[in-house]
């Protein structure tokens, strides 16, 4: 898997439909330039999804941040800091709500708390190309169907806080500031939200959707 996999993984935050299993590629934008798109192809440029996910590997170039490589088809993960992964492992958003209540009150309005809903409503829950981003911790230590995950497969439906800001129980044992930081722009969302499954995905849109504090 390339490096930049790991932020680029199979996604279809744009819609069930949009669910291909392709990876975008950072520098397919450079290389279009001016060219009109081909016949049949998203007729939106990859300029803005090129410069976020640049800037996710900027700020994370190691993508284990101390945990075991990220595996083909896990749940991508968003360029967030002050996480072990070597240690943490995830303890779902409810648990997270004991000590965020009004970040958790903007999550369960939210269509992330409903994403795996949304996949089985269209009869697609079981699709690999779509799950990993639409359940939490697919394919990491202690995530979504792990063997050994501290809580029910049910707490980890959806996208939910440990999603965008990895793993939690470490910080659940001893809160302390800094944990599962993320930039104020879209590079914290193209792990997911690529050109190919969202190629209409931008910050300043969609994050008033879901914005919340600590």
């Amino acid at each position: 898997m390339r490096p930049a996999a790991a932020f680029l993984a199979l996604a279809c935050c744009g819609g069930v439909a949009a669910c291909t299993g392709r990876v975008a590629e950072p520098a397919r934008g450079a290389l279009r330039g001016a060219v009109p798109p081909p016949q049949g192809e998203d007729p939106l440029g990859t300029a803005w999804h090129d410069a976020a996910q640049a800037a996710a590997m900027t700020r994370v170039p190691d993508l284990s941040r101390g945990g075991p490589p990220v595996a083909e088809g896990a749940s991508p993960l968003p360029p967030f800091l002050g996480v072990d992964r070597g240690g943490a492992r995830y303890v779902g958003a409810e648990a997270c709500g004991a000590c965020h209540p009004a970040a958790a009150a903007v999550w369960r309005a939210s269509a992330h708390a409903h994403a795996l809903s949304t996949l089985r409503d269209a009869r697609a829950g079981a699709d690999p190309r779509c799950l990993a981003c639409h359940v939490t911790g697919l394919g990491h230590p202690g995530g979504w169907a792990d063997a050994g995950a501290l809580v029910p497969r049910a707490a980890l439906d959806g996208v939910g806080c440990e999603s965008c800001h990895g793993p939690g129980s470490a910080h659940a044992a001893a809160p302390a500031a800094g944990y599962g930081a993320l930039p104020s722009d879209g590079s914290a969302c193209v792990a997911c939200h690529t050109h190919d499954t969202s190629p209409d995905f931008r910050w300043e849109t969609r994050w008033p959707r879901v914005a919340h504090g600590r």
